[in-house]
């Protein structure tokens, strides 16, 4: 059985300028790596076979962070990435056609140069289907850093029910919280979505999320 435990990284820049950011990048915030050294603690009991994150800086530097003393490599997947937002990228989540764009994330629309969700769903889909022919014979925990409709993705792959309920509930995954699921022989579950236990356990609380 291996379980994935999937990150979204830590608070940057650009989340507290309110703007959209895939594959566009801004650096952690000194909350943003509190986060991150939390989320490392109240991770410090799960032992990992692997550490896998996004291409971005913001998720690279929380893997960093998450990894602490641990002698594990961190690789870099493209397949990790946000969604691309085309010319959206950098826009204030304010500005109409960005809200118009994250309201209908369902639908086979997208911005110039950018993706929709079914790309990112088909994607992310792929990399877990590659994690798993890598990874075949091990039997543990896996972790990935990655971004919030990155996850929402992995989730169509592993339950297509949890995922339309996130959609229908709007669930924005919050700065290092955790969503875990597992795989054995071709079967998944999710153990939990959007988890905020485990950077509690480290000492970062609820209430310190905006």
């Amino acid at each position: 059985m291996i379980y994935f435990y999937f990150v979204r990284h830590g608070e940057t820049l650009s989340n507290i300028w309110h703007t959209l950011q895939g594959w566009s990048d801004t650096p952690l915030t000194e909350k943003g790596i509190s986060q991150g050294k939390a989320l490392g603690r109240g991770l410090a009991a799960i032992p990992f076979e692997k550490i896998y994150t996004s291409t971005s800086e913001r998720a690279y530097d929380t893997a960093c962070y998450i990894r602490g003393e641990r002698d594990l490599k961190i690789t870099m997947c493209k397949g990790l990435k946000e969604m691309n937002f085309g010319t959206f990228e950098t826009k204030a989540n304010t500005f109409s056609g960005c809200k118009t764009y994250l309201q209908r994330l369902q639908y086979p629309w997208k911005a110039a140069g950018g993706e929709n969700l079914e790309d990112v769903c088909n994607r992310v889909g792929t990399l877990i289907t590659d994690l798993l022919e890598e990874n075949e014979g091990i039997n543990g925990n896996i972790l990935c850093v990655s971004h919030g409709i990155a996850i929402l993705a992995a989730l169509y792959t592993a339950d297509k029910d949890v995922y339309e309920e996130c959609l229908k509930n709007e669930v924005r995954f919050k700065n290092c919280s955790v969503t875990i699921i597992g795989c054995h022989q071709g079967s998944y579950t999710v153990e939990c979505v959007n988890a905020t236990e485990y950077i509690t356990k480290g000492g970062y609380y609820e209430e310190d999320y905006q």
